[in-house]
């Protein structure tokens, strides 16, 4: 896109390596997102997405009043330049017809793009949609996954499931190596045949597919529980929604960084940061996954949509993806770090600025575990001061207490 802006344990008390102490705390329960039912629609004006939206314009202001944008500057030539193309764009498809299907697709799948830059969202996704008439298999990866973020961003739910459950990303969400025999009726091209860009997009489908059924399962789980229709049920989708988890965090751990420690890493990674295109980034390159986690994060806008979830998600992602007692090891047998190892020997810019927010995601990460320390201590505190002054406890104490002295009358008559 173009430029923008299930359950398990919670760990114990003792230390693992390069991780926070952690003492014995209470669960602290994340509120419920509005509404219910049969879809999730957090809705543009509650409270919480209210709050986010002043934080966002309290930090871009709080250094001063903004300049407002001239006429002649590059940034609004830059969006100029981009209504124009897109102007362009919709005269030639319109001349084009529905003949030429594999010109009329590439234009569509521009022209999407284009829209989805401009946070045209609505236009954005008839033209992707158009596009995919025209080739329902995708072959080069262009169209399903910022389709698939569209829906998310527009709240279109029910379109986002059928589209991840589907031929376009069922592949890419195999735990097992992607098929690479075009003959064995999957919809995904072999790799040997695709192009370069090709490839790169295949690799970033399958990290928005991986994140996105994750959220899904999510959503449905722990904000709407709508698996509780019987024990065994729930206690099924509660399994996926643990390997779901997994499974995003395998095929991309850097998003999970981010999203865990958000406070952390916006610091060094605002959601209206500039990118320059994925397509510069060779998939050999130390820094590819970096950038793919970023191109999902800030670039398909989805940072928003995982944090306006539920109110807990961080703690929840930070407590199932890093802070599970049956720690990864490594081939040696040694305990892995909760994060993945950055080339020491690189300095390039992007690495430089995720090794700091990393090392203050650290900080951020000892504070919440002393403050659900801090939480859980006084939630015992509170249980014990309301179990002394109940009145059914004490009378049930008393009654005890009476019990004992008749047994030690009946014991002392005996000798």
């Amino acid at each position: 896109m173009g430029k923008s802006a299930p359950t398990g344990k919670r760990a114990g008390s003792g230390k693992q390596k390069n991780k926070p102490g952690k003492a014995s705390a209470g669960k602290r329960k994340g509120g419920k997102a509005a509404g219910g039912g049969g879809g999730f629609k957090p809705g543009k004006d509650s409270t919480r997405s209210v709050t986010r939206r002043e934080e966002r314009l309290s930090q871009k202001n709080e250094k001063g009043q903004r300049q407002k944008r001239k006429h002649g500057g590059g940034e609004a030539i830059f969006e100029r330049k981009q209504r124009m193309r897109a102007k362009v764009l919709e005269r030639q498809v319109a001349r084009l017809g529905k003949a030429d299907k594999v010109e009329r697709r590439k234009l569509l799948t521009e022209l999407g793009l284009l829209q989805a830059g401009m946070s045209r969202l609505k236009e954005a996704t008839q033209h992707f949609t158009a596009a995919l008439e025209a080739d329902r298999s995708d072959p080069d990866f262009a169209i399903r996954a910022p389709l698939l973020c569209l829906y998310l961003e527009q709240e279109m739910t029910e379109e986002a499931v059928k589209l991840i459950v589907g031929p376009l990303f069922k592949p890419l969400l195999q735990t097992a190596p992607l098929p690479e025999d075009p003959s064995s009726g999957s919809s995904t091209s072999s790799s040997s045949s695709l192009s370069f860009h090709a490839k790169g997009r295949r690799s970033l489908s399958a990290t928005v597919g991986q994140w996105t059924r994750a959220m899904l399962k999510f959503i449905k789980v722990h904000v709407l529980e709508d698996h509780k229709s019987t024990p065994k049920n729930a206690e099924k989708e509660e399994r996926e929604l643990e390997s779901f988890f997994q499974q995003a965090k395998a095929q991309n751990s850097f998003i999970a960084e981010f999203l865990s420690f958000y406070p952390a890493f916006e610091r060094h990674f605002p959601l209206d940061a500039e990118l320059p295109p994925l397509e510069e980034t060779r998939l050999d390159n130390p820094e590819r996954p970096l950038r793919e986690a970023l191109e999902y994060l800030i670039r398909y806008r989805q940072t928003d949509i995982w944090l306006e979830t539920d109110a807990g998600v961080r703690s929840f992602l930070r407590e199932h993806l890093f802070e599970q007692e049956d720690t990864a090891t490594g081939p040696d047998g040694q305990e892995e770090p909760p994060f993945k190892p950055l080339p020491v020997d690189l300095k390039k810019e992007l690495l430089t600025r995720w090794r700091a927010a990393r090392e203050d995601a650290m900080k951020l990460w000892a504070e919440e575990l002393a403050q659900d320390a801090s939480l859980g201590a006084e939630g015992e505190e509170g249980g014990e001061e309301e179990a002394m002054s109940d009145p059914d406890v004490a009378v049930e104490e008393e009654k005890s207490e009476d019990s004992e002295a008749a047994a030690d009358a009946a014991i002392d008559n005996a000798e």
